[in-house]
């Protein structure tokens, strides 16, 4: 057996139980109902769209996609984890998703794991409204907080991130980072 198979294995299991932790942790989160901000409507993530979101990830994270277990698990649990905002034409121009982290799961903090918004959407508030959006809908929820990381380099999410509440500190593990907290 070569070792790259023995490492498809080994990231394939990682796979399955984040989907598995994940799934636990997920069951009694309440989705997140529809919103608004100007002229752009916010919602959970319905099954439907998880072509759409993939295809904006991969748009946002050079080429990146999803990978089969986020989709997966945004596809059984997306309206209770993940934020998405559509402008007026019903295209989507951003989302923001969640996840719970194996350390952080017994505390019942959720994990920000991404926000993008479109290049062409930016400067309109929306990753502000996005993310306002998101910690009103999981504070409905029996969680304590949001754990993060920011590239330091990122000042603008950092920002953004510092002026709806989160708490940002030096990351100990890797100084490109700033870990980020909100406590609910």
């Amino acid at each position: 057996m070569s070792r790259s198979f023995i490492e498809k294995i080994i990231y394939e299991w990682q796979g399955l139980l984040f989907l598995i932790r994940n799934l636990s942790a997920s069951r009694d989160l309440i989705p997140m109902e529809k919103s608004a901000y100007l002229d752009f409507r916010l919602e959970g993530l319905a099954k439907a769209r998880i072509g759409e979101i993939d295809a904006l990830h991969q748009l946002l994270r050079e080429g990146r996609g999803l990978g089969f277990w986020r989709k997966t698990y945004l596809k059984l649990v997306g309206k209770r984890v993940c934020a998405v905002i559509f402008n007026h034409d019903e295209q989507m121009v951003g989302f923001n998703y969640y996840y719970f982290r194996e350390s952080e799961v017994k505390d019942r903090i959720i994990h920000h794991a991404f926000i993008g918004i479109l290049p062409e959407e930016r400067g309109k508030g929306l990753a502000t409204a996005l993310q306002t959006y998101a910690i009103d809908r999981l504070s409905k929820n029996k969680l304590t907080g949001i754990s993060g990381n920011v590239k330091k380099t990122n000042t603008t999410s950092a920002k953004m991130l510092a002026n709806v509440g989160f708490v940002l500190t030096d990351d100990p593990d890797d100084t490109t980072n700033q870990k980020i907290y909100y406590r609910f």
